[in-house]
């Protein structure tokens, strides 16, 4: 889609994000796991306050705004780092706001990302998906991604 690009998110937008973003994690957490919300929400702040102990200054980190023309379309969270000799981009959050999903708006943001990903010097881009967010999957897919292991479970109530 043409238009959409990414611009570095503001202090008061990564607060309004973070807050926001904990709670969208403990829903996907209750979900997956099968856990309450008030566990599932303990165990999304502890991740966030131990990913951004520096908050939007954490080394590492990048955090854009998808926007086009000036509105704000969506986010994007993603770590670069260099383990084993390999320096990897780690996507820890992308969203697209729900008016603005099916219109080619994440694919867009997705090769973007790749853009600043080799601007940090990165030959590797990954990410992790809840097993049952298949729209996400689907994305990952259409723009090159695969998977590299499966995490199974089976409730037995």
């Amino acid at each position: 889609m043409s238009g959409v690009s990414l611009r570095p998110m503001t202090e008061a937008e990564f607060d309004v994000w973070k807050a926001y973003s904990i709670v969208e994690y403990a829903k996907d957490k209750m979900n997956s796991l099968g856990i309450p919300i008030e566990k599932a929400t303990k165990l999304s702040k502890d991740s966030f306050a131990g990913l951004l102990r520096d908050g939007i200054q954490t080394t590492d980190n990048h955090f854009f705004m998808i926007t086009r023309d000036e509105a704000v379309l969506g986010w994007l969270w993603f770590v670069v780092k260099t383990e084993w000799g390999v320096t990897s981009a780690f996507v820890y959050d992308v969203e697209v706001k729900s008016e603005h999903r099916r219109q080619g708006v994440a694919v867009a943001a997705m090769l973007l990302l790749e853009e600043e990903a080799r601007k940090l010097r990165a030959t590797k881009i990954a990410l992790h998906v809840f097993g049952q967010n298949t729209g996400a999957r689907d994305l990952y897919m259409k723009v090159g991604y695969h998977m590299t292991d499966y995490s199974m479970a089976k409730d037995l109530a």
